[in-house]
């Protein structure tokens, strides 16, 4: 399981409208496959940000693994940009992967100002949410100070996005007692 750093990374060039709208992520050998990050066509080209996202998944990929007691780590991504953007050699057509079906968009904050990370999450807890959102501030590593480093916070909306896990923070109480011992909330 030592591949971290060996992640495939996909790029594609068009951000396509298809008939798929649910998520292509697959777990093989306990590795998370097809997740798919888009890149909103309302943000600016930067060619930075694709580097930016493939140092935050990698960054992510060993958090999980610890959390998750060795079980599981991201293997690859596919990253979506938008047909605006410049083509480069590199760049390959998408296969299944659309803007629809994209786990993880980058998009400008919405209302502006907030680039606090979060996953659309409309059942109940336990079940998966449906996308997690993060903005081009807080990929580039410019919101370090309110949320932590990227890969962890990725790794934290993961937990929401595919076990439906809810925010449990209570800043009146800090702590809880279980069986006598003190724990955190």
């Amino acid at each position: 399981m030592g591949s971290f750093k060996s992640s495939i990374f996909i790029l594609v060039l068009h951000l396509l409208e298809g008939a798929l709208s649910n998520s292509l992520i697959q777990l093989k050998n306990n590795g998370y496959e097809g997740i798919v990050i888009a890149i909103d066509p309302n943000v600016p080209e930067d060619e930075t940000l694709i580097q930016q996202i493939k140092d935050m998944v990698t960054q992510a990929s060993p958090y999980l693994f610890e959390a998750t007691e060795k079980r599981f780590y991201f293997k690859n991504v596919a990253i979506l940009i938008p047909e605006k953007w410049k083509t480069k050699p590199e760049y390959v057509r998408p296969k299944l992967e659309t803007y629809k079906n994209a786990d993880v968009l980058i998009a400008e904050p919405n209302p502006p100002g907030n680039d606090e990370p979060y996953t659309e999450q409309i059942g109940n807890c336990g079940e998966r949410g449906e996308r997690i959102y993060f903005t081009p501030d807080f990929i580039a590593g410019k919101k370090l100070r309110q949320y932590g480093p990227q890969g962890r916070a990725f790794v934290h909306e993961w937990a929401h996005l595919r076990w439906g896990v809810f925010n449990e923070y209570n800043n009146d109480q800090k702590f809880y007692l279980s069986n006598g011992k003190r724990e955190a909330v």
